[in-house]
Protein backbone atom coordinates (compact mmCIF):
# COMPACT_ATOMS: atom_id res chain seq x y z
CA UNK A 1 0.00 0.00 0.00
CA UNK A 2 1.28 3.75 -0.85
CA UNK A 3 -0.20 6.78 0.52
CA UNK A 4 1.11 10.04 -0.76
CA UNK A 5 0.61 13.51 0.96
CA UNK A 6 1.04 16.64 -0.94
CA UNK A 7 0.07 19.45 1.73
CA UNK A 8 -2.08 22.79 0.64
CA UNK A 9 -2.83 25.60 2.94
CA UNK A 10 -4.70 23.89 5.82
CA UNK A 11 -5.64 20.39 3.98
CA UNK A 12 -3.62 18.11 2.19
CA UNK A 13 -4.57 16.24 -1.22
CA UNK A 14 -3.95 12.19 -0.01
CA UNK A 15 -3.53 9.60 -2.80
CA UNK A 16 -4.03 6.21 -1.86
CA UNK A 17 -2.28 3.62 -3.67
CA UNK A 18 -3.25 -0.16 -3.11
CA UNK A 19 -0.76 -3.06 -4.55
CA UNK A 20 -1.29 -4.32 -7.48
CA UNK A 21 -4.04 -6.81 -7.62
CA UNK A 22 -5.33 -8.05 -10.87
CA UNK A 23 -7.42 -10.99 -9.42
CA UNK A 24 -9.41 -8.02 -7.38
CA UNK A 25 -12.34 -6.57 -8.73
CA UNK A 26 -13.27 -3.46 -6.05
CA UNK A 27 -11.53 -1.67 -3.21
CA UNK A 28 -13.15 0.82 -1.08
CA UNK A 29 -10.98 3.41 1.28
CA UNK A 30 -12.58 4.39 4.50
CA UNK A 31 -11.56 6.82 7.22
CA UNK A 32 -12.30 9.02 10.38
CA UNK A 33 -11.29 12.15 8.71
CA UNK A 34 -15.13 12.05 7.36
CA UNK A 35 -17.21 9.88 9.52
CA UNK A 36 -15.83 6.74 7.46
CA UNK A 37 -17.80 7.72 4.51
CA UNK A 38 -16.82 5.16 1.93
CA UNK A 39 -14.89 6.06 -1.18
CA UNK A 40 -14.35 4.04 -4.18
CA UNK A 41 -11.03 3.71 -5.96
CA UNK A 42 -10.31 3.30 -9.12
CA UNK A 43 -8.61 0.50 -11.24
CA UNK A 44 -5.59 1.24 -12.72
CA UNK A 45 -4.27 -0.69 -15.73
CA UNK A 46 -1.27 -1.87 -13.33
CA UNK A 47 -3.79 -3.57 -11.24
CA UNK A 48 -3.50 -1.46 -8.55
CA UNK A 49 -6.39 0.81 -7.25
CA UNK A 50 -6.29 4.26 -6.04
CA UNK A 51 -8.19 7.33 -4.84
CA UNK A 52 -7.22 11.02 -4.05
CA UNK A 53 -8.97 12.49 -0.76
CA UNK A 54 -8.76 16.38 0.73
CA UNK A 55 -7.64 15.89 4.09
CA UNK A 56 -7.56 18.20 6.78
CA UNK A 57 -3.86 18.87 8.64
CA UNK A 58 -3.39 18.79 11.75
CA UNK A 59 -4.66 15.63 13.03
CA UNK A 60 -4.19 11.38 13.14
CA UNK A 61 -6.76 9.67 11.26
CA UNK A 62 -7.32 5.87 11.61
CA UNK A 63 -8.33 3.84 8.31
CA UNK A 64 -8.24 1.28 5.72
CA UNK A 65 -9.48 -0.78 2.59
CA UNK A 66 -12.02 -3.30 1.44
CA UNK A 67 -10.45 -4.82 -0.87
CA UNK A 68 -12.76 -7.78 -2.68
CA UNK A 69 -15.02 -7.07 0.93
CA UNK A 70 -11.92 -8.15 2.95
CA UNK A 71 -10.48 -5.38 5.11
CA UNK A 72 -7.07 -4.75 4.38
CA UNK A 73 -4.62 -2.23 6.29
CA UNK A 74 -1.52 -0.28 4.77
CA UNK A 75 1.94 -2.26 5.68
CA UNK A 76 3.94 0.96 5.97
CA UNK A 77 1.87 2.94 8.38
CA UNK A 78 1.57 2.33 12.22
CA UNK A 79 -1.77 0.47 13.15
CA UNK A 80 -4.15 0.11 16.24
CA UNK A 81 -6.80 -1.75 17.01
CA UNK A 82 -10.15 -1.35 16.01
CA UNK A 83 -13.38 -2.28 18.15
CA UNK A 84 -14.48 -4.97 15.45
CA UNK A 85 -11.56 -6.94 16.23
CA UNK A 86 -9.30 -5.92 13.39
CA UNK A 87 -6.70 -3.06 12.86
CA UNK A 88 -6.73 0.22 11.25
CA UNK A 89 -3.98 2.22 9.42
CA UNK A 90 -3.08 5.41 11.15
CA UNK A 91 -2.75 8.27 8.81
CA UNK A 92 -0.21 11.08 11.10
CA UNK A 93 -0.81 14.46 9.51
CA UNK A 94 0.24 16.42 12.48
CA UNK A 95 3.96 16.85 11.46
CA UNK A 96 3.18 17.88 8.23
CA UNK A 97 4.06 21.45 7.11
CA UNK A 98 0.81 23.02 5.44
CA UNK A 99 2.24 25.15 2.40
CA UNK A 100 1.79 28.64 2.89
CA UNK A 101 -0.83 30.69 0.49
CA UNK A 102 1.93 34.09 0.70
CA UNK A 103 4.20 31.75 -0.65
CA UNK A 104 2.39 30.41 -3.56
CA UNK A 105 0.95 33.86 -4.03
CA UNK A 106 5.02 35.56 -4.03
CA UNK A 107 6.29 32.73 -6.15
CA UNK A 108 3.10 33.65 -8.69
CA UNK A 109 4.04 37.25 -8.64
CA UNK A 110 7.79 37.09 -9.45
CA UNK A 111 6.37 34.47 -12.59
CA UNK A 112 4.42 37.06 -13.46
CA UNK A 113 7.37 39.78 -13.11
CA UNK A 114 9.29 37.62 -15.02
CA UNK A 115 7.12 36.96 -17.87
CA UNK A 116 6.71 40.40 -18.31
CA UNK A 117 10.10 41.33 -18.54
CA UNK A 118 10.93 38.87 -21.06
CA UNK A 119 8.09 40.30 -22.87
CA UNK A 120 9.21 43.80 -22.82
CA UNK A 121 12.65 43.20 -23.72
CA UNK A 122 12.04 41.89 -26.77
Amino acid sequence: MAVEIAPKAKKATVTFTTPSRQDSSQAILTGEWDNWEVWVMKKNKDGTFSVKVSIELGKSYQFGYSIDGRWNTDADLPSVASPFGTSNSVLDLTKVAPVEEEAKSAEKDAAKKTSTTKKTAK
